[in-house]
């Protein structure tokens, strides 16, 4: 397989890409599978053959569709569901941009002895590798979660009218109501932390940072806003709820995303039992406590529905006065819940090669803990975390899987990046020449070596000090 993959070019990056625990290649093939739907197309026409890039094929089937429901259902959670991809991809890139940077920008050190790369540093590790984490499995959970999709596009052009297609339909509703705001929010706060995390060299415009973030931006808006959109699907979670409270009936769902809710009082009942940071390291813990989130803001929020139609308040103004701290959180937690149980499945699944395992399960690991920590108020609030030890131990294995994935760091962004043509940015260039791609591409500009057309201005037309006067 090796010979389908060029080599990346020696530079100093290969300091980090030597320290690597596992093979670039090989989980560059396990992500993208050899048999993936996409055809590789030689770029002559990007003025350049040595670059290459996808297409992928996507199949309009929206002319079998035989119900106006089906249609729109269907073509609103095709849209969000790949605007999660949208907002991944400008989220790799500034992390191919950020970490490459920060392997090869040297800045102080130990007394005595030379400069160190940046990325040696806990608080760089700590604010761009949890973003890493994220973008992997982010990469899973959207992969996935199309594939679901094409299943319900399938059934749909089959004319099912099964209850499990019916079903199916709602629970990749509410997947892509709440997977839209996950990958465009996440997108949009790392992409910020890759900006500032190069210093000045972020803000400069040939190191494209700006850009990804500016086009980033309207993923959080278009195909509908990321906080409207979670009340979809915090009402799919509370009609199941309601359903089962009122009615006894079962809940489940075909992709499974809420079966764990019929267990809510076994589940409200647990707490937080790990006691040692190498527990909390077992990306488990993370999962067993966000199911624990999940029926505990489930449960608050429908009990605050029935306290505000309680005091007369109708179902609109009910619903509108359980959003904050309620419903929106529910959502949220819920879609976090099952990116982070579908990347532990295949973190932990022994078809997955026992050489990328270890580095997967830290990245789970890692992403669970960093997700977990946002809601460390509603954790204590609950009872499901007490006294000081649970933080510490969270805290602790954040910063620990940090630092463990520090030299990993440069080959898992290798995995996902781009050639050079594509990726466009001196400073993230697979040789790691930092300066030399800098300066080269600055000479490259348009009349660098001339002088500006308003030097005269400031030459040999310069106004005398004290005659310049304010008109107002």
């Amino acid at each position: 397989m090796d010979h389908e993959v060029a080599d990346l070019p020696s530079g100093p990056l290969d300091t980090y890409r030597k320290k690597a625990s596992f093979n670039w290649k090989d989980m560059l093939y396990f992500i993208d599978g050899e048999k993936a739907l996409a055809f590789k197309v030689t770029a002559d026409c990007l003025c350049s053959s040595e670059n290459t890039f996808y297409i992928f094929l996507i199949i309009d089937i929206h002319k079998y569709w035989h119900k106006r429901f089906g249609a729109t259902l269907g073509a609103l959670s095709g849209g969000r569901v790949s605007i999660t991809r949208m907002a991944l991809v400008n989220l790799k890139l500034a992390l191919i941009v950020s970490i490459r940077f920060s392997a090869t920008r040297r800045q102080f050190g130990p007394k005595d002895t030379e400069e160190i790369p940046v990325l040696e540093y806990q608080l760089q590790q700590w604010r761009l590798i949890p973003y890493l984490s994220a973008a992997y499995a982010l990469e899973h959970f959207s992969k996935s979660i199309f594939m679901n999709f094409v299943e319900f596009q399938i059934g749909q052009a089959m004319r099912d009218k099964s209850d499990r297609q019916a079903e199916l339909g709602r629970e990749i509703h509410a997947i892509g109501c709440s997977s839209k705001p996950l990958g465009s929010w996440i997108a949009q706060r790392g992409i910020q932390e890759c900006r500032e995390a190069c210093g000045g060299h972020g803000y400069l415009a040939m190191n494209r940072l700006g850009d990804l973030r500016n086009d980033n931006d309207p993923n959080c808006t278009y195909e509908g806003d990321n906080n409207v959109l979670l009340q979809q699907t915090s009402n799919y979670l509370l009609s199941l709820f309601h359903a089962k409270h009122y009615g006894g009936v079962q809940i489940e769902s075909p992709l499974h995303s809420v079966d764990f809710l019929n267990d809510f009082h076994k589940i409200l009942g647990s707490k937080f039992i790990a006691t040692a940071m190498e527990e909390c390291m077992d990306s488990a813990v993370s999962v067993g406590a966000y199911k624990w989130l999940v029926c505990f803001l489930l449960v608050e929020s429908h009990r605050r529905l029935e306290q505000q139609r309680a005091i007369g308040m109708d179902d609109f103004d009910a619903r509108n006065n359980s959003q904050v701290y309620y419903c929106r959180s529910l959502a949220i937690a819920y879609i976090e819940h099952y990116c982070l149980q579908r990347f532990h499945e295949l973190s932990t699944d022994p078809e997955t090669p026992a050489g990328l395992r270890p580095v997967l399960s830290k990245l789970c690991a890692l992403y669970g803990l960093w997700s977990l920590s946002s809601h460390m108020a509603t954790l204590y609030q609950g009872n499901y975390f007490s006294g000081k030890k649970p933080a510490e131990l969270v805290q602790m294995g954040i910063l620990t899987l940090c630092s463990q994935l520090k030299d990993d760091a440069v080959s898992l962004v290798d995995v996902f990046a781009p050639s050079d043509f594509i990726l466009n940015s001196p400073i993230g260039r697979a040789d790691g020449q930092l300066y030399k791609n800098l300066w080269s591409t600055v000479m490259q500009g348009s009349k660098v070596l001339e002088r500006p057309s308003w030097w005269k201005e400031f030459c040999s037309n310069k106004a005398v000090v004290g005659s310049l006067r304010p008109k107002l």
